[in-house]
């Protein structure tokens, strides 16, 4: 059994007396990888670089870093709203040199007959308007941009012209489109009218064109730093593809060459059938997207703030349903809400769900991935839920911290050979039967289920030069969906 023990960094050919100790840490690993989001957005201006994602110190940060009344900065202010402790890194992208920016209008008619406020929105940015009796309509438009002026990081810029208000998103690209315009949202119940005597008109956010190109060209240089969840604001074909790349199994960040993982959260403003229209088109595992129908609140801040309660449930345990968790966005209409058969059917479309409560309070229902399809082109839900994904992640990410921390630097020997106790050597059956204690510990952690099955069906493979293949039959936990019962009465 002579030398059969290895001490870090002593010297065997040492014959000086002592007692010498080395620390070895290498049972010791009990570490998590740390949770990190990654938000994307338009900067303005101020002192962040195109490009480069660092990590953020806040709003008021943002609004040094990319300017008061851009992407970005909104995107960490409805993020904040909900996770106030979760490290999160901000990716500023520039306008596109080719864009045009998005424009809508308020347009003001008649004479105000009594004294007043008017209520206008800009998104879920209130615009108070004072307005006397006798103001004209040029008047009060003159009175829009001025209170406008007063409105911190608004994300459009407001000039008038006799009765017209004309709105120009800051950050220019199809986003600015998403920016829904109002006039007393909150309605007589909430205290809000037009003054008798004028009418306004809205000429919604349209003409944004063309987001960020470089989008691609950024991600691939953010080298290796793990990102668990991406928030983002884009619904093109062009973005979403470039971010379906950068995640990717083949060869992208969720490949067994690179095991950095993420996934991607947006919003999508439309109607019943544009979502569905628009759900159908995508079918990516590491992407998710919320259709908000017409909430005042922008896209993006919804992206934002489910990203920031999916943060926070996987920092809890990955395995939970995201679900009756509540954001502070404003609702749609009662017309512009998704009904339970609508709710359903976007579900088998690729897309996600809320509900509204008497509130008036968004809570998030179900998140799914818009994968639907396999490579055959079947129906496959096998990758429906996020929750598949972050569970996933998350028992990748511990199983391989704890093999290379049991396992690091050893030497492999075949099967069945007698290895001295204390020697840096082990087998595949060894690396085997360490992947079923330490799926176990998983199931402790209520990640996983079935761990005799777990044990019983491994299979690790010595294939030669140094490779060991294992084949584990993962068996996820599932999250608790539906309880159905039937009420069985009778009348006695």
């Amino acid at each position: 059994m002579s030398g059969s023990i290895t001490v870090p960094n002593y010297s065997d050919t040492n014959r000086v007396p002592g007692l010498y100790f080395a620390l070895d840490n290498s049972k010791a690993n009990t570490a998590a990888v740390a949770r990190r989001v990654l938000i994307i957005g338009q900067m303005v201006a101020g002192s962040g670089v195109a490009g480069v994602a660092t990590l953020s110190g806040g709003y008021s940060d943002a609004v040094s870093k990319y300017g008061a009344a851009s992407q970005c900065a909104r995107l960490v202010k409805a993020y904040r709203a909900i996770d106030t402790q979760g490290e999160i890194w901000v990716l500023p992208l520039t306008d596109d040199s080719s864009a045009t920016a998005a424009t809508g209008t308020f347009t003001i008619s008649g004479a105000a007959t009594e004294a007043g406020t008017l209520p206008l929105y800009v998104g879920d940015q209130l615009i108070s308007v004072a307005v006397n009796a006798g103001d004209t309509a040029a008047t009060v438009a003159s009175g829009v941009a001025t209170a406008a002026a007063a409105v911190s990081a608004l994300p459009v810029s407001v000039t008038s012209s006799t009765g017209t208000v004309t709105l120009t998103a800051i950050n220019k690209g199809m986003s600015g489109n998403d920016i829904l315009l109002g006039v007393a949202v909150l309605g007589t119940a909430g205290g809000q009218s037009v003054p008798s005597g004028l009418t306004v008109a809205l000429g919604q956010m349209s003409g944004g064109k063309t987001n960020p190109t470089t989008l691609a060209t950024s991600l691939a240089t953010q080298g290796e730093r793990v990102y668990d969840l991406i928030s983002h604001p884009y619904t093109d074909s062009g973005s979403l593809v470039a971010l379906k790349a950068w995640l990717n199994d083949t060869a992208g960040r969720w490949s067994p060459m690179l095991q950095l993982y993420g996934h991607a959260i947006t919003a999508y403003r439309g109607t019943y059938g544009q979502a569905t229209a628009f759900g159908l088109t995508q079918n990516d595992q590491h992407a998710t997207v919320m259709p908000i129908g017409d909430s005042p609140s922008d896209p993006l801040s919804w992206a934002a703030q489910v990203a920031a309660r999916t943060a926070m449930s996987m920092r809890s345990n990955p395995a939970l349903p995201i679900t009756a968790l509540s954001l502070t966005v404003m609702p749609p209409t009662d017309a512009g809400r998704y009904s339970t058969e609508q709710r359903n059917s976007l579900l088998y479309d690729g897309l996600s769900t809320f509900t509204v409560d008497d509130s008036g309070t968004v809570n998030i229902e179900r998140l799914v991935t818009t994968y639907q399809t396999n490579a055959s082109g079947l129906p496959d839900n096998s990758y429906l839920d996020i929750e598949t994904m972050l569970t996933a992640e998350i028992c990748m990410q511990d199983m391989r911290i704890f093999l290379g921390s049991q396992y690091g630097g050893c030497i492999l020997v075949a099967d069945g050979t007698k290895i001295p106790a204390g020697a840096k050597a082990t087998t595949a059956k060894l690396i085997g039967k360490a992947c079923a204690s330490r799926y176990r510990w998983q199931a402790t952690q209520l990640w996983v289920q079935n761990a005799d099955t777990f044990a019983a069906n491994i299979v690790a493979e010595n294939t030669g030069n140094g490779v060991v293949k294992l084949l584990m039959p993962y068996d996820f936990a599932n999250q608790l969906r539906i309880i159905a019962g039937s009420v069985q009465f009778v009348k006695s």
